[in-house]
């Protein structure tokens, strides 16, 4: 069965009302969180899905008034677990509460079902730009996607955040 292609607009108008979403909903789990560093790790997310969501918006707009799609420039470079240290390297224990391990295996949730739209988008559009556009947001979410599993498996297993220990992840 051949897949369904979705039209430029309505790519972008959907991927918009995803990005407010999950925008909202990382601003909701900073507020909710009472560790410093699980806030700004959702502080950072929240901050990563506004310039999503402006460029979307900019890209919207051109499509709509030129029928031309922007280059999409890379706004934060992909989070690489790699990067990530060892569990026994963490420091500072925490008391992580249901509504601090819920807003990770909801955001996770987000973060696969962003990919997934973002890879049919890509399918869909036949302009290059516009896949190099849903291509590079996909593998954006595949970093945040990354980082909200790591962070629930050290969780889990160390009841300590290590998003600070060797990068810092700020929302200014």
């Amino acid at each position: 069965m051949q897949k369904r292609r979705m039209k430029a607009a309505d790519a972008l108008e959907l991927g918009i009302e995803r990005e407010r979403g999950a925008n909202k909903f990382y601003r909701k789990a900073a507020e909710s969180t009472r560790d410093r560093n699980g806030k700004n790790m959702f502080d950072w997310l929240a901050k990563q899905e506004l310039r999503h969501l402006a460029k979307l918006r900019q890209q919207l707009k051109s499509v709509l008034d030129n029928n031309e799609w922007l280059e999409w420039k890379r706004v934060t470079a992909p989070i690489n677990k790699t990067e990530f240290p060892s569990i026994s390297e963490a420091t500072g224990t925490i008391k992580a509460d249901a509504v601090e391990m819920d807003a990770l295996r909801q955001g996770i949730k987000s973060e696969q079902d962003a990919i997934a739209f973002y890879k049919d988008a890509e399918d869909s559009t036949p302009d290059l730009k516009g896949k190099n556009m849903f291509r590079a947001l996909a593998k954006e979410e595949e970093g945040h996607l990354s980082l909200l599993e790591e962070e629930l498996q050290w969780l889990t297993q160390s009841r300590k955040y290590f998003t600070l220990h060797r990068f810092e992840l700020r929302a200014d």
